[in-house]
């Protein structure tokens, strides 16, 4: 595996943080161990460093605990504690069993057991039990399959072990395998003897779900698919130690009931896509699991549309921005390094290095000025910034993409306090010594938003299908009248400047569409066709290197792959089938200091008029 200078120091600075410990599942957090004796439990409780933090946020977000770091002591919000037991003989009643090790009555037992807040080791798990979990829709069964947690079976975290402080001991592999292979039982229920149980006696609890109630938050239902307008502080998988309060749960809840395209009952939807538990707006979900099937692929063939509404106080830049993610970082499951994500603004060097990055792309179409009510129920004190809402097409659909990109084009989100510390910072700044200070500060103050923030899931389009958001927490964003979002977006630029009209990229790329192109956007490691002409000096020079224009054959090559300089992957990857521009490269972008031949020297800038002409 390609091993990037850039993320030893992002997970050094990752055992500084305080957000850098995710607990996301059951499965890799290590609970108290009991025997059912109620004794043993209160013990334990005494010993257990917890909080009773309120902290909202979906377990498939890099929930993090928080480290004390002058103590060094770890405090776990509460309903982050479980417990481990051994049901003793002669017990075969579940909540018996419950009751005893919660310390709670018999009807409290029922109640946790019905919310999802126990589960039981199961012998062994078959391929037959992984379909049935995932696409299964019999329900008969008195115990059932919960989520697996994200990434299950992926393998580890695609890191270097060399470079992490402690190596995993053979007790702790044992218990986090063994630990794989507890179930989730939803109902009162028998239970033999001697089974390992897991119960989390103070099950996390989400308010928000309840907003469901509201039918308008239904917003398109046929029979396959339902999509609801989520509320934020929702999460959308279930959490470990509750099973209900979800998106399927209460929609299935509030909304229901459902029936499939042969009028069967659904007894719950399945999740199509995640967003997260901070974001409000649109979910798509599934009656049954062929739906669920057919949403996947037309993820994969990019045949779905979403739009973005995000709130900053900087005026994000117009036009396309393609950033990179170090891909072993936003693996499902991963659970090692930081809970935010760090993009890069600068192609991989190569198509062999390209392999260890994902192509990250969005579109921003509008950026307006807005004016926020703080008196409108939502808590929010807009004080006197100026605020700015901006309108999202996202192309590619990454872990966190809108939120750090946008952060890393220092426009943060509003109330996102997990992106707002390193606004501005991105993985190439991590390779310069003078930066590390600056990022050990940024990484100490991430946190997990407890609040709505300023993003929402607007609109999503796909087979058909179309569905809107209702009004975002903050409001309708009204414009404010004489406030040019250009103006506060960068300085007064020169008149006599020729290249004014052009938009400048994070990477420093500048173009100029000369012609609007009405065809798709080319995915990463897509053949394309184009023309081209390059000059040195500028655009009017008689330094002419090349042109497929002047041979009359177009150059034919796989975008995104490293196949060419990295300023062609950068435009041609943004561009529609069709598009002209004109492209001026900083030579980083092009041939570098060691320039090409004799043709172009070291440190040269170059000049390019490109056309998309096909994508193959």
């Amino acid at each position: 595996m390609l091993y990037h200078p850039s993320i030893a120091k992002l997970l050094w600075f990752s055992n500084l943080t305080i957000a850098a410990t995710a607990f996301t599942t059951p499965h890799n957090r290590r609970c108290t161990r009991s025997v059912c004796n109620p004794l043993l439990h209160q013990s334990s409780d005494q010993e257990a460093v917890l909080t009773t933090s309120s902290s909202t946020v979906d377990n498939a977000d890099d929930v993090a605990a928080t480290d004390d770091l002058t103590t060094n002591k770890r405090q776990k919000p509460l309903w982050m504690k479980c417990i481990n037991a051994v049901v003793p003989s002669k017990v075969t009643a579940l909540n018996e069993a419950v009751a005893m090790v919660a310390n709670v009555s018999r009807e409290e037992a029922n109640n946790l057991i019905e919310m999802g807040a126990v589960w039981a080791r199961m012998d062994m798990l078959t391929d037959d039990d992984v379909l049935d979990q995932y696409y299964g829709t019999d329900y008969s069964a008195h115990m059932q399959y919960a989520d697996f947690p994200s990434g299950w079976g992926s393998g580890n975290d695609g890191l270097n072990q060399e470079e992490e402080e402690e190596e995993e001991s053979l007790d702790d592999y044992i218990e986090r395998q063994m630990s794989l292979r507890y179930r989730r039982i939803l109902t009162p229920s028998t239970i033999t003897p001697g089974t390992d149980i897991r119960v989390y006696p103070h099950p996390r609890r989400f308010p928000s779900c309840y907003e469901f109630a509201d039918q308008n938050r239904l917003l398109y239902e046929d029979t396959t698919f339902v999509v609801v307008d989520k509320p934020p502080m929702l999460p959308t998988q279930p959490e470990p130690s509750n099973y209900e309060e979800c998106c399927p749960g209460c929609v299935n809840l509030l909304m229901g009931p459902f029936t499939t395209i042969e009028g069967q009952p659904v007894q719950r939807p399945l999740i199509c896509h995640r967003v997260d538990s901070c974001v409000g707006g649109c979910v798509v979900l599934s009656k049954d699991g062929n739906g669920q099937k057919v949403f996947t692929e037309l993820q994969r063939e990019r045949k779905i549309k979403k739009l973005y509404k995000a709130v900053t106080t900087a005026p994000v830049p117009l036009g396309m921005h393609v950033h990179w993610m170090w891909k072993e970082l936003t693996a499902r499951g991963q659970t090692g390094g930081t809970a935010c994500q760090f993009v890069s603004h600068i192609p991989p060097v190569s198509r062999k290095k390209a392999k260890s990055w994902i192509r990250c792309v969005l579109e921003v179409v509008e950026c307006k000025p807005i004016s926020i009510d703080k008196n409108a129920g939502h808590g929010y004190d807009p004080g006197d910034k100026q605020h700015y809402q901006s309108t999202i097409r996202l192309v590619t659909g990454r872990k966190h993409q809108v939120r750090a990109q946008l952060a890393s084009l220092g426009c943060p989100l509003i109330r996102d306090t997990l992106y707002e510390p390193i606004g501005g910072l991105t993985l190439e700044k991590l390779e310069e010594e003078a930066n590390e200070e600056m990022m050990d500060e940024a990484m100490k103050s991430v946190r997990v938003p407890t609040e709505p923030i300023g993003l929402q899931a607007h609109a999503i389009l796909f087979a058909g299908v179309k569905a809107k958001a209702g009004t975002p927490w903050w409001g309708e964003g009204d414009a404010v009248v004489g406030v040019s979002t250009a103006s506060k977006a960068a300085p007064v630029t020169d008149k006599t400047d020729p290249y004014a009209d052009y938009t400048t990229t994070a990477s420093g790329m500048k173009y100029l569409i000369t012609k609007e192109g009405d065809g798709a956007v080319p995915s990463a490691g897509q053949t394309v066709k184009a023309h081209y002409t390059g000059w040195l000096d500028s655009f009017d020079s008689p330094k002419k290197f090349d042109s497929s224009r002047t041979q009359g054959r177009p150059l034919i090559f796989k975008v995104g792959t490293g196949q060419v300089i990295r300023g062609w992957d950068e435009s041609f990857s943004t561009m529609k089938v069709g598009e002209r521009r004109k492209i001026i490269l900083p030579s980083r972008l092009g041939y570098g200091d060691r320039g090409a031949g004799n043709v172009i020297p070291g440190g040269a800038t170059l000049y390019f008029d490109v056309e998309l002409l096909d994508a193959l």
